[in-house]
């Protein structure tokens, strides 16, 4: 018997971490599972693509590899900190309100009234639930950074 702990601060941080990088992991390959496939579709287009067609593609590409290379990031570095959540969320909102507005614009100029107000709706539940989630983020690291001020001026 010792009296040191059998785990290490890295080892315990990790198994508090886990469920956190598990989600991170799945975020990161379905976003590029996503890039890589509306990639692969739009390279094998035989005809060209309509203007907004190629825009709405660039945009989920560029969103897929975002969500990969954040996920790729906070995954590297150990342990994972607040401020990952925060820029998580971050994507999430920017995501979020460019998915509804470009859902209500391509709503608006193909279906009715009550097509767009649904499309209005569930566009403002994800920005909603988004931004929610970002001011969790936040307000969880200004804790821990308070904290922390608090513990060094101990």
């Amino acid at each position: 018997m010792t009296d040191r702990p059998g785990f290490t601060p890295d080892d315990v941080l990790r198994g508090l971490a886990l469920p956190r990088r598990v989600a991170l992991v799945v975020a990161g390959l379905g976003g590029l599972a996503m890039a890589i496939l509306v990639s692969t579709l739009w390279a094998t287009e035989p005809d060209p693509l309509p203007t907004r067609t190629r825009i709405a593609f660039a945009g989920v590409i560029v969103l897929g590899l975002a969500w990969a290379g954040v996920a790729g990031w906070t995954l590297a570095r150990r342990p994972l900190f607040a401020a990952d959540r925060v820029i998580a969320a971050g994507l999430a909102l920017v995501a979020s309100v460019t998915v509804s507005a470009a859902t209500v614009a391509v709503t608006a100029a193909q279906a009715g009234p009550a097509a767009v107000l649904t499309a209005l709706g569930v566009g403002a539940v994800a920005v909603v639930a988004a931004a929610g989630t970002l001011v969790r983020a936040r307000a969880h690291r200004r804790a821990l950074l308070d904290r922390a001020r608090r513990l060094g001026n101990s």
